[in-house]
């Protein structure tokens, strides 16, 4: 697992938003960090339920609220923290290392994830005490 990153390389990024009297339009090209190699989303997620709840071995993504919002809990064994994602014009980078999930979804919550790479699931870890191992190595 990469270690190199902690939950303060995790950073909003701003998705450039035109609006008119026709609406808004948020695009990202130029700023993307990575080359996407998988977009998926999670919708109609149930009241009290979470996702993720895993740490990137390796690669990146960025998690946009593209509707209603959520909140993305970051830690890195060391310094945990929340973000409210509520807005489609900013995008949350979560670096390789960082365990996450989402949680409290609210108003029919989507979130958008651009990932880095086509998904594995050795690419990934979903035990905490396994993610803890693995930081202690660094």
């Amino acid at each position: 697992m990469n270690t190199n990153y902690s939950v303060k390389d995790c950073c909003l990024i701003d998705v450039p938003t035109f609006i008119d009297e026709r609406g808004a339009i948020s695009v990202m090209d130029k700023e993307l960090p990575f080359q996407v190699r998988r977009v998926f989303w999670l919708h109609h997620i149930q009241e009290g339920k979470d996702r993720g709840a895993h740490a990137l071995l390796n690669s990146s993504e960025i998690i946009v609220a593209v509707h209603g919002s959520f909140v993305i809990d970051l830690d890195d064994t060391e310094t945990q923290i929340s973000i409210l994602l509520n807005d489609p014009s900013k995008g949350l980078i979560i670096r390789p290392g960082v365990w996450f999930r989402t949680h409290s979804y609210k108003k029919d919550g989507v979130s958008l994830i651009l990932a880095e790479e086509e998904y594995a699931r050795d690419k990934y870890t979903y035990d905490y005490e396994e993610f803890e191992r693995l930081r202690a190595k660094q």
